[in-house]
C-alpha cells in the first residue's frame, strides 16, 4: 500500500471481527513501530500485549467503575457518561488484541517517542488489513502499580497509548478533515 493512500484512508476502527491477530504480525507490527523518530535516539519505549477476552472484559469493566466514579476529576470523560453507564459498552470495543505502549519516564521525549511509535503501528496496521483505535479510557487500570506488576512493566514506566487492534467489521470511507491552520509570521 502506497503510504500516501495509507494515511488518506485510515480510520480509527471500533467494530472487529473475531478473527486472531496472529503473534508475528503482532510482532511485526511492533518492530514497525519502533523504526518510529526519537527524540536523542532514547527509543524510550516498552510494549505489553493482551489478547485474552476475559481480561480485557475484566479491564474493561474495572475503567468504567472508576471512570463513573470519578467524573468530576476527568471533565474530559463527561461526554461520554451514557457509554459508561451501558454495561454493554466495552471499551476496547471486543477487539481481538490490546497494544499497550508506554514511555521510560527516565527520557524527557518518551511521550513523543511513544506517540511516532503509535502512529507507525496504526498505518503499518493496514498494510496487513488491520484496524486500529486509540483508546484514552484504558488509562486508569493500565497504568496502575497492580496492573504493571502483573505485567513487569518496570514501575520508570508510564502508560502513553492504548490501541485495539483487528480485522475491521466494515470498510469506512476515508476521513474528512477540515482545513489545517497554517499560523504565518507578520
Amino acid at each position: 500500500m502506497n503510504i500516501c493512500d495509507c494515511i488518506n484512508n485510515r480510520r480509527s476502527i471500533r467494530a472487529f471481527t473475531d478473527k486472531v491477530v496472529e503473534s508475528d504480525v503482532i510482532s511485526q507490527l511492533i518492530t514497525l513501530g519502533t523504526k518510529a523518530a526519537t527524540g536523542s535516539g532514547n527509543e524510550a519505549w516498552g510494549f505489553a500485549v493482551i489478547t485474552d477476552k476475559n481480561e480485557m472484559k475484566r479491564l474493561s469493566d474495572e475503567a468504567k467503575k472508576h471512570l463513573l466514579q470519578s467524573l468530576e476529576k476527568y471533565p474530559y470523560f463527561q461526554q461520554y457518561e451514557d457509554w459508561l453507564k451501558n454495561e454493554k459498552f466495552h471499551i476496547f470495543n471486543n477487539a481481538p488484541c490490546v497494544l499497550l505502549i508506554y514511555g521510560d519516564v527516565n527520557s524527557h521525549w518518551n511521550v513523543y517517542d511513544c506517540t511516532l511509535a503509535a502512529g507507525n503501528i496504526m498505518n503499518a496496521a493496514m498494510e496487513y488489513g488491520l484496524g486500529t483505535c486509540w483508546i484514552g479510557f484504558a488509562e486508569h487500570v493500565c497504568d496502575t502499580e497492580k496492573f504493571k506488576s502483573e505485567y513487569k512493566i518496570p514501575d520508570h514506566y508510564k502508560l502513553v497509548s492504548t490501541l485495539v487492534v483487528g480485522y475491521p467489521k466494515v470498510e469506512l470511507d476515508p476521513p474528512s478533515r477540515k482545513p489545517a491552520k497554517v499560523f504565518v509570521k507578520g
